[in-house]
């Protein structure tokens, strides 16, 4: 054991560089994986522990009172259900239009029992200090209505209250009050970490004030559109218990009219974290493939390490040392490297995670800066220090008892064939470039020899892992920035959400603006199959089509057919050519629903058809069907423009002439179908339709591109550690060449040649490599989203990395070129 312990000691004093430089290299590869590992979860758990940190409510129940029920509300806290409750009355506030157009909404709101934002659902504050509630004409603002009005906590917010006409109890917008409220902080509201609802895909929330009193009197009633209990439930309670308690209740209490509308929050809660989701989902991913890849060229780095520096066991062997002991010996190495990675990669997660949560999650971290994330932390210090041990424990077994060659020391196992590119280019003439090329795939002998495979097998991975990220970067880029690939295959959306316009009157609408070249007519609907609720569209598209964007079949063309996204399609089980039962759903009570077998002809891509609270369709969710399927005439309440029984239509879907002035035609368009009677603000004009799922996408868009600078980064790491090692193993060899005549620039040269043959083989086996398993990754990403599947491969990006590969190479050889080249060699050859 003392033996071993001598020859460990010497080592670290005469390889202190190596160990050290792999230790470095492990240390940051590991760091940013557990920055990502740690990140994710971060990420994927800040909303809920907001919630959390806020006792966010989960219910809110509003009386349909004209007052403000406070009987009502004392006795609705004392149900078993409710742990706690808090009041707010909401107050119709709009901003002045000095700045704005007429009308611009804003949600106020005060707590007559002082209790939202401060005792449940509280506001987490990014400037300023909450308000005092018993302070009247104070503010805590949301960051948009900050930013609308240009004002932080010290400055006065103004806005206008609109009073009820007391005879229609509509809002009466002739007697506009002016308001001034002290700012006091801006804050997040829990519910607003992601926009959610509206109208028309448009996911817009109204700026929001939470004030502590009103300074008008009896604003509660004259400006009040309603007031609310937001609840939250005791543990086990349900919203259906709570929702049957309160209309009982309220049966009891005449000020609360016995009407009570129940919301629940649980679709909004979800919805969030459904939004925050896939930020949490790439980190993960990027730290797994992170973690594969440098478990991979770390793996072949240590092994390469672990063969030079067993070259002496023969030797040792001879004296006396045991191949236990040697194998204690070749660990102990390589677990002075593990180790220190692992406490170099720890460092770094630490030092970095206040970058963390990303996305909406970060404005959403209760406890933003940094964090020490011991789950994620202990087990990944375990996993760097001791993983690449356990894999390598074979090797070192393998090591200990490899028999010395012909100079009495180990040697590589690979065969001592000779480089036939190296012997073609010393009988071209450029004996540097022979030379060089045989350093890198030439092992050697004796204690020169150095293990080529592994570096070469570090070099290929790296340059695979970066070509596969580059082609499924470029194919998400792809996806997120084209139209078509997400089912929009038209300029501009002439939407009338719940109303509805015959096709004649609808066509005359569109002849007002000669833009337009083109255009489908649709409707909303809801279907139900194999119960389950689907989002669904009806299409009557004109001769040619070209309005879908289908990844199997074709479009529906009658009223029996139908098409489905591709999640819906694996969600009922079902394919192509099945035919299967359909229940049309009616939004409005007393009609009966519609029930007809339908064959599925198609699998389509739909981008955002949203209106109301209704759930919107999916880049592989929902369903199409022809528009007479799911016509308003079965809504006749619903109507606003249709008078006959010809089919209506919810909306028509343009196409413009190129060059067309988008903005310009949308008000000559609105105009136009105002004039034909549809009422003001009912009908819009929607030009981005992405779905929920291309905008989350979107977020995550540079993740491949990360990835890659930081297999860049490993890849330069990887090249400089061969070319070093390998150069300080070969000092005899390379003095010898000095020996002979070799100049200092034909040493540059070796180095330099020895390099390039590196990137060559790496760039002829790891891009070809690297784009195949790219368009798989793509394939399996986008058949799982209902995407299509078609990989984008960057090719001038691949055929530029080609130079900036061997010009990189080259640069990294500079260093240990110039070491070589600076050697002395009666000194080397006397030591050696």
């Amino acid at each position: 054991m003392a033996t071993v312990w001598l020859e460990l000691r010497a080592d670290l004093r005469q390889r202190w560089r190596a160990l050290l430089s792999l230790a470095l290299l492990l240390g940051l590869i590991g760091g940013v994986v557990l920055t990502a590992a740690a990140g994710a979860r971060r990420t994927d758990t800040a909303y809920p522990r907001l919630l959390s940190w806020a006792n966010a409510t989960q219910v809110d129940l509003l009386p349909a009172a004209n007052g403000f029920p406070a009987d009502y509300y004392a006795a609705l806290a004392k149900l078993p259900q409710v742990a706690q409750l808090s009041t707010a009355v909401l107050y119709q506030v709009v901003l002045p239009t000095a700045r704005h157009a007429d009308n611009t909404q804003v949600t106020a709101m005060s707590s007559p029992n002082h209790g939202v934002g401060i005792a449940t659902d509280k506001v987490k504050v990014l400037r300023g200090r909450p308000y005092d509630p018993d302070t009247p004409g104070q503010a805590m603002i949301d960051p948009q209505l900050a930013a609308l009005e240009h004002v932080g906590p010290g400055g006065t917010l103004r806005l206008v209250g609109v009073p009820n006409d007391p005879k229609t109890g509509s809002p009466d917008f002739t007697k506009r009050v002016p308001m001034a409220f002290r700012v006091t902080a801006v804050v997040v509201f829990d519910d607003q970490i992601v926009p959610i609802g509206g109208g028309s895909g448009s996911g817009n929330i109204e700026p929001t004030a939470l004030v502590s009193s009103f300074p008008v009197p009896g604003a509660a009633s004259a400006m009040s559109y309603g007031n609310e209990a937001q609840i939250r439930l005791r543990p086990g309670a349900t919203v259906d218990s709570l929702s049957r308690a309160a209309t009982a209740l309220g049966k009891r209490y005449p000020d609360s009219s016995g009407q009570i509308l129940t919301i629940s929050q649980a679709a909004q809660v979800a919805a969030t974290q459904q939004a925050i989701r896939p930020q949490a989902i790439a980190l993960a991913a990027f730290a797994a493939l992170a973690g594969l890849i440098a478990l991979a060229v770390v793996g072949q780095l240590l092994s390469r390490q672990l063969a030079l520096d067993s070259a002496e066991f023969p030797v040792l062997r001879a004296i006396g040392a045991t191949r236990g002991s040697l194998v204690g010996l070749s660990l102990a190495r390589l677990a002075i490297v593990t180790l220190a990675g692992g406490v170099i990669a720890v460092a770094v997660a630490i030092a970095a995670s206040p970058l963390m949560p990303v996305g909406p999650a970060r404005l959403a971290e209760p406890h933003p800066g940094v964090e020490v994330n011991l789950a994620i932390l202990a087990p990944g210090f375990a996993a760097i220090a001791l993983l690449p041990l356990a894999l390598l424990a074979g090797a070192a077994w393998r090591a200990a008892q490899a028999a010395g060659g012909p100079l009495g020391v180990a040697e590589p196992a690979q065969p001592a064939r000779r480089s036939r590119i190296g012997a073609a280019l010393t009988r071209a003439g450029s004996v540097t470039g022979g030379v060089g090329v045989a350093m890198a795939f030439e092992p050697g002998h004796g204690r020169t020899a150095v293990p080529v495979r592994t570096a070469l097998a570090g070099c290929v991975i790296a340059v695979t892992a970066l070509t596969a990220a580059a082609v499924f970067g470029a194919s998400l880029v792809a996806l997120i920035s084209t139209p078509h690939s997400y089912g929009q295959n038209w300029d501009a959306q002439l939407d009338v959400e719940f109303g509805g316009v015959p096709g004649a009157l609808g066509a005359r609408v569109i002849a007002a603006e000669p833009a337009v070249t083109g255009f489908a007519s649709g409707n909303y609907g809801q279907l139900m199959i194999a119960d389950q609720v689907v989002p669904a569209i009806g299409l009557d598209e004109p001769p040619g089509g070209g309005y879908l964007t289908m990844l199997a079949g074709r479009a529906p063309a009658a009223p029996d057919e139908i098409a489905l996204g591709a999640q819906t399609m694996r969600a009922i089980h079902a394919r192509v050519g099945q035919t299967i039962p359909v229940t049309v759903e009616q939004i409005a009570p007393g009609i009966p629903t519609v029930h007809r077998d339908m064959r599925i002809v198609g699998v389509t891509v739909l981008p955002a058809f949203a209106r109301g609270s209704f759930t919107p369709t999916g880049l592989g969710t929902g369903a199409v069907t022809t528009a007479s399927v799911l016509s308003v005439l079965s809504v006749p309440s619903a109507t606003t423009l249709c008078h006959t029984k010809a089919t209506c239509y919810n909306f028509f879907l343009l196409r413009y002439r190129p060059g067309t002035h988008a903005a310009a035609a949308a008000a000559t368009l609105i105009a136009s179908i105002t004039k034909a009677s549809c009422p003001p603000g009912s009908c819009a004009m929607v030009a981005d339709q992405r779905p929920t799922d291309i905008k989350d996408y979107a977020s995550v868009r540079d993740t491949p591109l990360v990835l890659a600078a930081v297999l860049i980064v490993f890849a330069v790491g990887t090249l400089a550690h061969v070319l070093l090692t390998g150069v300080r193993r070969r000092r005899r060899d390379l003095a010898l060449l000095k020996t002979l005549g070799f100049e200092r620039s034909q040493v540059l040269g070796v180095v330099a040649w020895e390099a390039s043959a590196f990137a060559v083989v790496a760039l002829l086996i790891g891009l070809p490599l690297g784009i195949l398993a790219g368009r798989w990754a793509w394939a399996y990403f986008a058949n799982a989203a209902g995407a299509p599947a078609d990989a984008t491969v960057p090719l001038t990006a691949v055929l530029l990395a080609i130079p900036v590969t061997l010009l990189i190479a080259n640069l990294i050889a500079a260093w240990p070129g110039w070491t070589a080249a600076r050697l002395r060699p009666a000194l080397v050859l006397r030591t050696e």
